[in-house]
């Protein structure tokens, strides 16, 4: 799975401290979980309102048979245009074009961003709107509760058989309605693990945060992918 800028708004992973659990056996859309979609509707609605968002995350990355890799990193989201940094890796899109700056490799890649860019980017929203894809089995697997926070594990299966993951599991915070983690596992056997730190709603921003200027990236090679 193409994790480049992966980034969905969710938290951190907090406890084992279960009040309750279930395994996911459901094998059709039509069974997913009416509790599971209660709580993503109120998620969604409440990132809808934003019209802006900022976010602190870390990103946690597991592959077989390579050392643990963590890395933070910021997204900044308006509406259809977003920037992401994380590691040497800057995204830039102003909702018509998509500029992937690989600093190590001093190489900038342009494509329209109606084809993703490659980056294999995930937003917020667009994790607020696989749930009602039809795309995906969902059920909550478990609850725990830490202090007065209740916590809710949502299990995603994709209905593809061949998709690049077995499953996501999104964990919210149904005390405060916070995005906490988003856990991919991958068919492959790695696993990703994204946690959101912070989250700033309606902050404004230049229209420059989501472009990037090349001509200031002297000795920097820049490839254009875009349709003519």
């Amino acid at each position: 799975m193409k994790m480049r800028g992966i980034i969905v708004l969710l938290l951190l992973l907090f406890t084992n401290f279960v009040l309750y659990g279930q395994k996911n056996t459901m094998t059709s859309v039509k069974e997913n979980d009416p509790k599971a979609k209660s709580v993503l509707d109120k998620l969604k609605k409440q990132l809808d309102s934003y019209k802006t968002m900022e976010v602190n995350f870390e990103l946690q990355i597991e592959i077989p048979g390579q050392p643990l890799d963590n890395q933070k990193g910021k997204f900044i989201q308006e509406g259809s245009k977003y920037f992401v940094s994380i590691g040497d890796q800057e995204i830039y899109s102003n909702g018509e074009t998509v500029w992937v700056y690989l600093k190590n490799n001093k190489e900038v890649q342009i494509t329209d961003s109606n084809d993703g860019g490659g980056t294999g980017f995930i937003s917020p929203r667009d994790l607020m709107t696989m749930y009602s894809s039809g795309q995906y089995i969902y059920s909550i697997i478990e609850e725990r509760k830490v202090g007065s926070t209740l916590f809710a594990d949502i299990e995603f299966k994709p209905v593809a058989k061949n998709a690049d993951y077995t499953k996501m599991r999104l964990t919210v915070d149904k005390s405060s309605n916070k995005l906490v983690s988003l856990r991919v596992f991958s068919r492959d056997g790695s696993r990703y693990l994204l946690k959101m730190n912070n989250i700033v709603p309606n902050k404004k921003y230049s229209a420059s945060v989501f472009v990037l200027n090349t001509k200031a990236l002297p000795g920097v090679h820049v490839e254009d992918l875009r349709m003519d």
